[in-house]
């Protein structure tokens, strides 16, 4: 029989990481970003584990994001333990932690992004007090063979957020969309021009590209470039903001799509603060 109490929450160490991939591969039907980061996050402080019975069975990952805040990601809990209250016990165990950190510096503000159905997890932060702050869409699409390179963009500055007058989105990360962010999305994120748009994707995560232009007329035309950032054939992710919400039938109407069961047009992508 499981007993909660006898779950343990501590630092990750290197030899946790069997456990981890572990749990990754019951995530997101083995597709999850987990593996491709838990090197850098094993190296890295404030990397969560929760250990029972001597087995590591979840995560939580604590980031240090522009402009002081305390980024909550990563939370995982393995297949098999799922349902029995894991994952709120680790949200409280490192909420109680960072509480701690606020409290040495009360500049920082805890965040996260988090999908719209992620029931368990919302229920759980709004009763600590997170209140929505911003949304994206977030579309999927079948991957095309055909690559084309883009232009790199390194010279830039807060004209990025013309569209985004929050927050902007690196992947499933978001950062403030302030001057001071600017340093960390140079080194954490590639901007991208092609010949009807302007894009940026982020390095840490699952990778998602954020249009930071209106969405292109020839849409098919710009595929081979959007494949770029995946990989041919492989599934292409698109992210926009609300000011873009009109657009997004020309996105259907070239086969994006929203990946949940009902293909419900939603903002699925939402970031939470603690005010």
């Amino acid at each position: 029989m499981f007993i909660l109490e006898n779950c343990l929450v501590r630092l990750a160490r290197p030899q946790d990481r069997q456990d981890l991939l572990a749990i990754s591969r019951g995530i997101w039907a083995g597709t999850d970003y987990l593996p491709k980061v838990v090197d850098r996050w094993l190296a890295e402080d404030w990397f969560f584990v929760c250990e029972y019975q001597g087995r590591v069975i979840a995560c939580l990952k604590l980031s240090l994001l522009p402009d002081n805040v305390l980024w909550f990601e990563g939370l995982r809990v393995h297949r098999r333990w799922q349902g029995k209250g894991i994952a709120r016990f680790m949200n409280t165990e490192i909420f109680r932690f960072a509480s701690g950190l606020k409290k040495e510096d009360p500049a920082l503000s805890y965040e996260f992004c988090t999908y719209y159905k992620n029931y368990e997890s919302l229920t759980l932060t709004r009763k600590l007090g997170f209140v929505q702050q911003d949304g994206f869409y977030n579309l999927e699409r079948r991957g095309v063979q055909r690559i084309a390179q883009p232009e790199i963009v390194v010279d830039y500055g807060t004209e990025i957020f013309a569209h985004f007058p929050k927050y902007l989105p690196l992947n499933w990360h978001a950062v403030h969309a302030k001057a001071e962010s600017l340093p960390f999305i140079k080194k954490q994120a590639t901007l991208f021009r092609t010949p009807q748009g302007l894009y940026l994707t982020g390095s840490v995560g699952e990778p998602c590209i954020t249009l930071l232009s209106p969405v292109p007329e020839d849409i098919k035309a710009e595929l081979p470039y959007l494949q770029s950032c995946f990989g041919s054939r492989r599934k292409i992710s698109l992210t926009l903001p609300a000011e873009f919400a009109a657009q997004i039938p020309r996105l259907q109407q070239n086969k994006f799509y929203f990946w949940d069961d009902e293909g419900e047009v939603a903002m699925n992508m939402l970031v939470f603060a603690l005010p």
